[in-house]
């Protein structure tokens, strides 16, 4: 089965990324502020402010959306465990390094705008990128400060600091990344997610349920053509399911934009207004425009029957995967020879579950203005066979 990398909550990134650039840069002000107040006392104590670790701080800081009960404590970690690094004189950029492995894996796992800990994996994956990418930084800082930024003080250290928390910030990318082994599971995974509440997130739902457990048992058949066959069946089963759950849900998304019932109150309104209205060319554009909003209502009639129509087809459809489940369950028993022939048995079938006599296929659908809506609804109208 294909790889698929999934990007998770990618609002979150950008948000996560743009609130880092903030930190970056306001820490670089405040250091520059701090600098010339200190400049006086340069002569007895030389103040310095590493940007390995205000820069990536103020970044983790700025960018962190703690999970419930966890804002407190991830501030406190990740104003001191940073900081570290710094204690041990290892040789540059080896603290910078190790300090944005810190600020990213606690950003990473309790900090990332979930509701819950992040994975391991996305954890680990996190901070070895931000580890790599933060020595990067402080290079890049320090090329802008040698050859266009040196010596102009506050705008160095803002174009510095921004510099540096911009890559940090990009470390923390892998803890909205998920790396599936089935592409059809993880469309089943972010849909069922984005989808609202009801009946269509429902069925999208238990189809994803009901192809692992199809899955699981055709994987359980030593490999052979017929497993792959019919792997790929319950594969295109599921694909249609998810199909149909997105087009409904486009359609719901453009009902939801227009209430049905202000339109149909404006029509009546509008002819009221007609058969009160004396002059006659008023009259005649009050009557076109609510002979305007009245096609607008019919059109809106003809989407909603349309999504009803979606709807029974995913129920359909999600009744032919139970279908699959139940014969998955009677093959387990009934021996055929040979497991390969067994899966090509089954496989076939499956094929047929869609193609019975006494299916009556769903009449046609009416045509959407949009050809974006028009080519989801035709996705939408196929029976796996």
């Amino acid at each position: 089965m294909a790889l698929s990398l999934q990007f998770l909550h990618r609002e979150e990134f950008e948000s996560r990324t743009l609130r880092a650039l903030g930190g970056g840069a306001g820490m670089g002000v405040l250091g520059a502020l701090a600098l010339r107040v200190w400049e006086p006392l340069t002569p007895v104590a030389r103040l310095s402010l590493e940007p390995g670790y205000f820069a990536v701080v103020a970044a983790a800081l700025a960018g962190a959306r703690a999970v419930p009960g966890y804002g407190l404590g991830l501030r406190a970690a990740l104003t001191v465990l940073p900081a570290f690094p710094f204690f041990f004189g290892a040789p540059d950029p080896l603290p910078q390094s190790v300090a944005g492995c810190v600020a990213a894996a606690l950003v990473a796992w309790l900090g990332h705008g979930a509701q819950t800990a992040n994975r391991p994996g996305a954890v680990a994956a996190s901070a070895a990128a931000a580890g790599l990418l933060t020595p990067l930084g402080l290079y890049v800082q320090q090329v802008l400060d040698a050859n266009f930024l040196g010596g102009t003080g506050l705008v160095s250290m803002l174009v510095g600091y921004t510099c540096v928390a911009l890559f940090w910030a990009i470390g923390t990318l892998p803890a909205n990344l998920q790396l599936h082994t089935d592409t059809v599971e993880a469309r089943g995974q972010e849909l069922g997610g984005r989808l609202k509440e009801g009946e269509a997130q429902e069925l999208t739902q238990r189809a994803l349920t009901l192809y692992r457990h199809c899955k699981t048992a055709a994987l359980r058949l030593p490999a052979s053509p017929g497993r792959s066959e019919l792997l790929g069946v319950v594969e295109k089963m599921a694909a249609e399911c998810f199909s149909l759950a997105e087009a409904h849900a486009g359609l719901t998304s453009q009902l939801d934009s227009v209430v049905a019932n202000d339109v149909d109150a404006q029509v009546k309104e509008l002819r009221a207004r007609a058969a009160a209205t004396q002059d006659t060319v008023a009259r005649r554009q009050l009557e076109l425009a609510a002979s305007s909003l009245g096609e607008e209502l019919n059109h809106l009639d003809a989407l909603s029957r349309k999504r009803e129509r979606l709807l029974a087809q995913l129920h359909a459809q999600v009744a032919l995967l139970e279908r699959a489940r139940v014969s998955f369950i009677g093959a387990q028993g009934h021996e055929l020879g040979s497991k390969g022939e067994q899966a090509a048995h089954l496989a076939r079938k499956l094929k047929g579950l869609g193609e019975e006599p006494d299916a009556t296929p769903a009449p046609p659908l009416p045509e959407d203005d949009t050809p974006a809506a028009a080519g989801t609804a035709a996705q939408g109208q196929r029976i796996p066979h």
